[in-house]
């Protein structure tokens, strides 16, 4: 049956759903088909969109679309298992039997097995046969569905680059034949910790989208908060770590609603309404770091935490206690001193002790190959200069900073505003 939704209706439902479905898709298929075929179901995923992209606009939406894909899944996969027969001990009968039949998503049971298996696709992804690098963009891929580009920009990789790490990563989980499972004792550790990154950059990409027009994507903020808060949640996984990480989660998605003007541009966090934060995601994120304390050690997500956590406390950007985040970065890149961090540390340090700090902190970067293509470098120098009144400077380094953005194909809106502040200041 349909529900009577028209042509028009599917493209943006479609690409909702099938960005919350994909992953329990691939997660449930893989999982059958065993981790060599990882490709295999990535492409019946993909197949079953096509599927959807023809079907639906002619006959209508279904009463039960998320159904309908499971349905559709499960009758390629065991078509193609007759076809190819590549593994005699699983009978196609056996196969129906154990994927899922389209009963309605709110059991909780089934969600429940749902979980653990997309939980345990992570881990897989994230095996130590496999680089860190290499793990995070696999998980990036496949199981959160984020294109080789986005990743490229993540990584600062080129694209090419980018897709053979993750077809070498593919090829190395096939060969070690990695079980779809949460691993469990000493195994865990390490394990979890990609999980963890790339959880956070997938929040990352979310809340700072590095391509297209819009700026925020909601659905990929919700699923690293969902992955993060379940990692947090499960009996094996929720160690201080996940607890860490599901707290930046949350305090991280409490500001979504305060980042954008109504015309869509970016609103800096010393612009933003206060009064627009989630206070109920604010509070989930203080008690996970609460949660996070109870381990001996502290890692770069309590760290990161806190610093958010910093932030979300401070009624004004004013009252927010510079000299603790300065403390936070320290300890921060102790643990993680990349660029990135040290770029970030400037920042507090020029509204602790002033923008000359700041800008001399900044200098110390310049000759990283990284931050040379990293439009936010220049745009933070721009804003120092500015504030030091040297305007001629901070026209330069904006320019730069444009031309860096669109050299990488930033995403529009912070194009917008980088364009915004170089008129401004070239007036």
């Amino acid at each position: 049956m349909s529900d009577g939704r028209t042509t028009s209706d599917t493209g943006p439902l479609v690409d909702g759903l099938f960005r919350r479905e994909a992953a329990h898709l691939t997660a449930r298929l893989a999982r059958l088909l065993g981790t060599g075929r990882l490709d295999e179901a990535e492409e019946i995923v993909q197949s079953v969109l096509l599927k959807a992209l023809h079907a639906w606009p002619h006959a209508g939406i279904p009463d039960n679309p998320a159904g309908w894909l499971w349905r559709t899944a499960r009758n390629e996969a065991v078509d193609r298992l007759r076809r190819r027969r590549f593994n005699a001990s699983l009978t196609p009968e056996d196969l129906a039997d154990r994927l899922p039949d389209g009963r309605d998503p709110a059991d909780t049971r089934l969600q429940a097995e749902l979980a653990d298996e997309k939980l345990g696709l992570i881990f897989a992804c994230c095996h130590p046969v496999l680089p860190l690098e290499a793990r995070v963009a696999l998980t990036l891929k496949a199981v959160c569905g984020l294109g080789t580009a986005e990743i490229a920009r993540a990584f600062l990789l080129s694209v090419p680059a980018t897709a053979q790490r993750i077809t070498r990563a593919k090829a190395r989980l096939a060969q070690a034949g990695v079980a779809f499972a949460i691993p469990a004792g000493a195994e865990l550790p390490g394990r979890l910790d990609a999980v963890l990154a790339t959880l956070y950059l997938l929040l990352n990409e979310g809340v700072g989208a590095t391509a297209g027009e819009a700026m925020i994507r909601p659905d990929i903020v919700s699923e690293a908060l969902h992955l993060a808060r379940q990692l947090a949640d499960h009996p094996v996984t929720g160690r201080p770590e996940a607890e860490a990480m599901a707290a930046l989660a949350c305090l991280t998605a409490a500001r979504l609603p305060a980042r954008l003007s109504p015309d869509g541009m970016p609103v800096l966090l010393a612009d933003q309404d206060r009064t627009r934060w989630h206070r109920g995601l604010i509070a989930a994120g203080l008690r996970h770091l609460k949660a996070g304390t109870a381990g001996p050690e502290e890692t770069r997500w309590h760290l990161e935490a806190a610093i958010a956590a910093t932030h979300a406390v401070a009624p004004r950007w004013s009252d927010t206690d510079w000299p603790l985040i300065v403390t936070l970065y320290d300890r921060l890149a102790q643990r993680c001193p990349g660029p990135v961090t040290r770029l970030n540390r400037a920042v507090a340090l020029a509204e602790a002790r002033g923008p000359a700090a700041g800008l001399a902190a900044l200098e110390g970067l310049a000759d990283d190959g990284s931050m040379a293509r990293y439009p936010l470098y220049a745009a933070t120098r721009a804003a120092l200069l500015e504030r030091l009144g040297d305007r001629a400077g901070a026209v330069m380094a904006l320019r730069q900073a444009l031309t860096l953005a669109e050299r990488i194909g930033l995403n529009h809106p912070e194009r917008r505003l980088l364009r915004a502040r170089l008129d401004r200041l070239s007036e």
